[in-house]
């Protein structure tokens, strides 16, 4: 005959429980974990990637890839003011030149000896000089144009091409100031002074080579023939034939 069970033994497992398929938990309370100081870095995303790269980027990189291929421009971008600016005091001086009757602006005699300016003839020589310039300005921009379409390059932004253009022209019409008592030297200034002048302004204004400068400045004073013709046609166009009159016998 069995006597009670004691409950002690009930509620503690035995050893054999340990080594069984099945092991009670632990009612004591486990200890805190220490926190790992060091945490698994993540690998960061290669952006490198085609999947991870923003199309838009894509497209200006392909934009730039072709920009970068072509050859640069003849007008590059740029405010035009510092340009009008320095044809308008070119232009300026040139004007009261006239008006004050400068004599470097006279061509002096066989002798040397200069002569004073009438008063018509300033003002022929302001009215000639205010052609002279915008004509001159659209030549320039003529041989700029053939430059570039030989050159196969760009013509650039409109503005400031027609800006430089004009300051260039401006300053090298100063020539005229230059004083020379020979007259073969004034003349040679007059007409090989400024095209020389021209070109010389071309090479750090565009930043164009020597030999695309010279092929401008020709190409210029191509155009300059070509709207003097133009004119002498418009002139005579809209004047018609001159009627002489005869004297009665």
């Amino acid at each position: 005959m069995m006597g009670p069970t004691d409950p002690t033994n009930e509620s503690k497992p035995s050893d054999e429980d340990e080594s069984g398929p099945y092991r009670l938990a632990d009612e004591s309370p486990a200890p805190p974990r220490a926190a790992s100081t060091s945490r698994p870095v993540e690998p960061k995303p290669d952006l490198s990637d085609s999947e991870d790269r923003d199309p838009v980027d894509e497209v200006a990189e392909e934009e730039e890839e072709g920009t970068d291929s072509l050859p640069p421009p003849i007008s590059r971008s740029g405010s035009t003011q510092p340009w009008l600016v320095i044809a308008g005091v070119c232009a300026s001086l040139l004007f009261l030149s006239w008006l004050a009757g400068a004599p470097q602006l006279s061509l002096p005699d066989a002798d040397g000896n200069i002569r004073e300016l009438g008063f018509g003839e300033r003002l022929n020589g302001l009215a000639r000089t205010a052609v002279f310039l915008p004509l001159a300005m659209l030549a320039a921009v003529f041989g700029l144009g053939a430059l570039a379409f030989v050159r196969q390059r760009p013509i650039g932004m409109i503005g400031p091409l027609f800006a430089k253009s004009l300051a260039i022209v401006c300053l090298a019409t100063l020539v005229w100031l230059v004083p020379s008592d020979i007259r073969f030297l004034k003349q040679a200034l007059y007409v090989i002074g400024i095209p020389v002048i021209a070109a010389a302004l071309a090479v750090p204004i565009f930043r164009l080579h020597p030999r695309d400068a010279v092929f401008a400045t020709a190409s210029s004073l191509i155009g300059m023939i070509l709207l003097v013709l133009a004119a002498w046609v418009v002139v005579w166009a809209t004047t018609g034939p001159v009627e002489h009159s005869r004297e009665p016998v």
